[in-house]
């Protein structure tokens, strides 16, 4: 098995109040895309970072400081499922199954990425989708799950029925996928909605109606799956990775 990273970090994020790239704001006095570069790096042979905003920052600040690694870039931002789409004609050629997530979560750890390797091996997968429990989900999509367990949708809060919302099991965004699936699934992603963006959670309907096992790895350590949208995010997130290395 030969896993490529697909980080998502084009984003130029309005909310921090900055013209820097949203990656680029320091957790622990490094960019947040440090620290996904490196929980990652010990679990995939290559990781492929799609750029966008300020790409020239971002990508000068990789290639100075970290190896095995490759740029793609997202000229429209146009989605989840559209910057996965500009990665993918950029994956290597010996790839085997391809790891998904976003730039901004730098609280990421290696151990859930490993873990999410072994389920996804045990499991049988041929695509799995990173869950966690809270127990106020507010308004992230749901993991809807069938009979057998398996996942059969990702289903966003304002399309959940009520019965939906009281679901507590939410979606964090990050994917393993068997790369030819990727591959022939991710052309199939429609934008047909109001922001007329490529969404990549429908991926996972995708790959059910190509008879596909989708399944869900369950991490219970939610505060490492958070994402960083706005300044207090990030002073949150700065202050958990100094509590980290202290211990």
């Amino acid at each position: 098995m030969k896993i490529e990273a697909v980080i998502l970090a084009a984003g130029k994020g309005t909310r921090m109040m900055s013209n820097l790239p949203k990656v680029m704001h320091t957790v622990a006095g490094k960019p947040m895309i440090g620290w996904i570069i490196e929980a990652l790096d010990p679990v995939c042979k290559t990781l492929n970072i799609v750029t966008g905003h300020g790409r020239d920052i971002v990508e000068d600040f990789i290639s100075d400081n970290y190896s095995n690694t490759k740029f793609s870039f997202q000229s429209i931002q146009d989605g989840t499922g559209g910057a996965v789409r500009s990665a993918v004609p950029n994956l290597s050629g010996d790839t085997t199954h391809v790891i998904i997530c976003a730039g901004d979560t730098p609280l990421l750890k290696t151990a859930t990425f490993e873990l999410l390797q072994e389920h996804f091996i045990s499991a049988g997968s041929d695509l799995t989708v990173v869950s966690t429990i809270l127990s106020d989900p507010g308004h992230y999509g749901r993991i809807i799950r069938n009979r057998e367990g398996l996942v059969s949708k990702i289903v966003e809060y304002l399309d959940a029925t009520e019965e939906q919302r009281k679901i507590t099991e939410i979606n964090s965004g990050i994917y393993m996928i068997e790369k030819n699936l990727l591959v022939e699934g991710i052309y199939k992603i429609k934008n047909s909605n109001v922001k007329k963006e490529y969404y990549l959670t429908d991926i996972i309907k995708i790959a059910i109606s190509l008879n596909k096992k989708v399944t869900a790895f369950v991490e219970k350590d939610f505060i490492s799956l958070s994402g960083i949208n706005d300044i207090h995010q990030l002073e949150e997130a700065d202050t958990e990775m100094k509590k980290r290395i202290r211990n």
